[in-house]
């Protein structure tokens, strides 16, 4: 598995301004960029591209040793068909030729930087905003890019536009016309959901059960990206609110075997007056404040990545033996997550949203010592540990407990 940062850019930014937020993702620990590139900022007029910014930009992240995995999004005015509202952006082309010949442009411009991995094909695409009443609209869009970059620069990964939830007959749709490299989808339960959706509830709500089965037929083993997630700390929410968001959302997502990236949105708050899409919690889902100081939540995914981003993950979970001692359980059973990582390190999260119970956990496989660890990252040792169990593991309502096992 592995981590990305969503942080979007528009061409022309003071490319110093980048310098420093790629250094955020150093000292967090994650080397992967997605943002998106813009077609209306690239090509303002049919035949007329500019993409000097674009090198800059990449030849930056490759001296900050950052890999660039770029979204291709926002129609110009031009080259759009028309959609459902008054806005250009969010429409599909109009006209497949104008289409193929930007994405061959700009794939054969981009290949020059070896750190440019893939091209994903628009963003959100399964919202009506994104076609015309038909699927094939996607499809062919989709068929089209791809076949376009692999002839451009056959090294580039091609990926299916990151949809907003798993979309079962999207997906599968989309894998049938073109072969991608990764299928991503969007995840921000408990900031875009109703209020009955959680972190933990939210892939059953969002039609998992019926999009494993499309994807494991259609899209040929191409790995499930959670390209997007975050929680934003709007008035209400508070920074630990967020820190203990983010110590859910990772392993109950990593917890799904076929999820194996997670994407997080964003690394800085955006300022007040800048343009957003999504209303006032894009402005609030940065691990720091827009003047880059850190929340709480950078330390707390700092912490994760160091203890999961190691790269092939063992789902322990089948494993545990979970018994409640005493104390009130809340609505369901506790959640209690084992990660198994290459070098024989357990990783255990356990938490329940708002009971008290105690628990003694028998892991998967007996370890040497144990070390839990808050959400600043600081850490002590485990005493009520035998070398196989965890006795004694008291859960505070909302709370989450962080425990990393030696082997």
């Amino acid at each position: 598995m592995s981590f990305a940062i969503l942080e979007d850019y528009d061409v022309g930014d003071d490319l110093r301004d980048v310098a420093r937020d790629f250094a955020l993702f150093r000292a967090l620990g994650v080397r992967t960029w997605r943002g998106s590139i813009s077609w209306l900022e690239v090509e303002p007029e049919r035949g007329r591209y500019d993409f000097g910014w674009l090198h800059r930009f990449a030849r930056l992240a490759a001296d900050s040793g950052i890999t660039l995995r770029p979204y291709i999004a926002y129609t110009p005015e031009w080259a759009a068909r028309g959609g459902e509202d008054s806005v250009a952006w969010n429409d599909p082309p109009r006209d497949g030729a104008d289409w193929t010949r930007f994405v061959r442009a700009l794939a054969l411009a981009l290949r020059r930087h070896p750190n440019v991995r893939s091209l994903e094909i628009y963003n959100e695409e399964n919202t009506p905003q994104w076609w015309d009443g038909t699927r094939g609209a996607y499809d062919s869009t989709l068929a089209a890019a791809a076949a376009a970059i692999r002839e451009a620069d056959p090294d580039a990964q091609v990926l299916l536009g990151g949809m907003v939830w798993p979309d079962a007959a999207w997906a599968g749709a989309a894998c049938d016309a073109a072969r991608v490299d990764a299928v991503p989808f969007h995840a921000y339960p408990e900031t875009w959901t109703p209020d009955s959706v959680t972190v933990e509830s939210y892939l059953h709500d969002f039609g998992w059960a019926t999009f494993l089965p499309a994807w494991r037929a259609h899209c040929r083993g191409a790995p499930v990206w959670i390209d997007e997630t975050g929680f934003a700390t709007v008035p209400g929410k508070t920074e630990r609110d967020q820190a203990l968001w983010w110590a859910r959302a990772i392993p109950t997502f990593l917890a799904e075997p076929a999820v194996q990236q997670i994407g997080i949105y964003e690394i800085k708050d955006l300022r007040a007056g800048a343009a957003a899409i999504g209303g006032a919690p894009n402005y609030h889902l940065g691990l720091t404040y827009s003047d880059r100081r850190p929340k709480l939540a950078f330390s707390t995914v700092r912490l994760l990545v160091r203890l999961l981003n190691v790269g092939t993950l063992t789902i322990g979970d089948p494993g545990l033996g979970v018994t409640v001692t005493r104390g009130t359980r809340g609505a369901g059973t506790p959640y209690v997550h084992d990660f198994i990582r290459p070098d024989g390190t357990q990783v255990l999260f356990a938490w329940d949203r708002d009971g008290d119970p105690e628990l003694r956990v028998r892991l998967p496989r007996s370890g040497r010592t144990a070390t839990e660890w808050s959400l600043d990252g600081t850490g002590r040792s485990v005493r009520a540990f035998d070398g196989r169990t965890i006795d004694s593991l008291r859960l505070a309502p909302g709370e989450v407990r962080i425990i990393e096992i030696d082997p």
